[in-house]
């Protein structure tokens, strides 16, 4: 007898539960809730409780319909791809930066020494020290200015 009770309470559970709840707004921006279908000018309409597969109420004229997001983990993965990328472009921009400025301040300091006035020398292949001449001067002073020109922008 005990078992008939339960079985008939859980049946009536069953039944007096709504099959749809719908949201939507109408003209005026007022929310509304139902367990009926929206009229057709309703806006942002919304289906809260699913119980059968039922097709939806065709959307106003306008309003985008929101993009379904298949696999949120794959989403996700693809963020964090495309962050590490462009924090692996701004190191490789800041890296060539500091690689740029160093080289500009060296041809700044090598004319500079070429325009001092004092000697400046060279080393040889075979680790000898040699003085440059006027033309050695002024051909190092060319490849300097070049130099600045190129890194110093």
């Amino acid at each position: 007898m005990s078992k008939t009770i339960c079985l008939l309470v859980l049946l009536a559970a069953a039944t007096s539960l709504p099959a749809q709840t719908y949201k939507w707004k109408d003209a005026s921006g007022t929310v509304h809730y139902s367990d009926t279908p929206p009229p057709s000018n309703a806006k942002d309409v919304q289906q809260l409780r699913k119980s059968a597969p039922v097709t939806p109420a065709p959307a106003a004229a306008g309003t985008a319909q929101p993009k379904p997001v298949a696999d949120p983990e794959a989403e996700f993965r693809k963020r964090m791809a495309a962050r590490q990328d462009a924090e692996a472009k701004q190191a490789k921009a800041q890296e060539d930066e500091a690689i740029r400025v160093r080289h500009c301040e060296q041809a700044q300091a090598q004319l500079s020494a070429l325009d001092s006035g004092n000697r400046v020398a060279r080393y040889t292949a075979s680790g000898e020290r040699v003085a440059l001449d006027d033309t050695e001067r002024e051909q190092a002073r060319a490849e300097a200015q070049k130099a600045i020109q190129t890194w110093c922008k």
